[in-house]
């Protein structure tokens, strides 16, 4: 039994250095914070909307302590100062029934400032899942009140596929940002690439 669990912690460890080995230039600067989630029930439901095809009883976390370096590197490359929470990140590893590695998942709130909309505070927390070739697989928009079309396929498909060489600045690379919400817009995007800056740094070299 304690053999066939080291070989599924290595074969783990393999698919993991197989996302980070994929992943090639660094992003040009973003804005965003992780986002986390009240309960297991509630992250669980957000992240089967990222990877419906995952076994629902096999998600692993991962939790990475960047060090002094790292995060020196990352702030240099989003523009602001990480939160503590987001020194020590969560990643969640996703794998289908029989056992092979899917990619990986990571929440963020790509706000550095609160925005106010009907007299409440407007929440933004993206999911971003990367599947095994450091591509984005799928993006996902929580419980958004404004722009409904933010939080929809039309808008957020065009982020899929895209690395960490890839544009990802709204009104080019055939970015549309939905209409009415530039600003949001970018901000999602900015989320997709932030998920995969933070990916590089902590999974890269494993």
């Amino acid at each position: 039994m304690r053999g066939r669990t080291a070989l599924q912690a290595l074969k783990k460890l393999l698919a993991i250095a197989a996302l980070g080995l994929s992943f090639g230039l660094t992003p040009g600067p973003a804005e965003a914070h992780l986002a986390k989630w009240g309960s297991w029930e509630i992250t669980h439901r957000n992240l089967m909307r990222l990877f419906p095809d995952a076994d629902a009883n096999a998600w692993k976390i991962k939790r990475y302590q960047y060090s002094d370096k790292e995060v020196e590197f990352l702030e240099k490359k989003l523009g602001f100062d990480l939160y503590p929470e987001d020194k020590v990140p969560e990643f969640f590893i996703s794998h289908d029934e029989q056992g092979n590695f899917l990619g990986v998942a990571i929440f963020i709130d790509p706000r550095t400032k609160p925005k106010i909309l009907d007299g409440g505070v407007l929440t933004l927390e993206v999911g971003i899942g990367v599947n095994a070739k450091g591509q984005i697989n799928r993006v996902r928009v929580y419980d958004y009140r404004g722009n409904v079309a933010l939080a929809k396929s039309e808008f957020l498909d065009q982020l899929k596929g895209r690395t960490m060489g890839s544009e990802f600045t709204m009104g080019k690379g055939g970015l549309k940002p939905v209409e009415g919400e530039p600003e949001e817009s970018q901000l999602v995007a900015n989320a997709g690439r932030e998920a995969l800056l933070l990916m590089k740094v902590a999974l890269g070299r494993q």
